[in-house]
């Protein structure tokens, strides 16, 4: 079963096996998340273009 928060930023699932995850779909936290994951990549992959290499700039890191 799945249910939304009242704010729509969270997901609850529950499943059989009597497991809860809240599943997080706030877009600023999202995209906070997924800059820390790929900024080191955007900065020193040698494959990615100068105008992508920026492609973080101005987003705050989640810790």
């Amino acid at each position: 079963s799945v249910a939304w928060s009242p704010d729509g930023k969270t997901l609850a699932s529950a499943s059989d096996d009597k497991t809860i995850i809240l599943w997080n779909f706030n877009f600023d936290d999202l995209r906070k998340r997924g800059c820390d994951w790929v900024r080191p990549y955007l900065q020193n992959s040698p494959h990615v273009s100068d105008s992508d290499k920026h492609l973080c700039d101005g987003i705050p890191t989640s810790q």
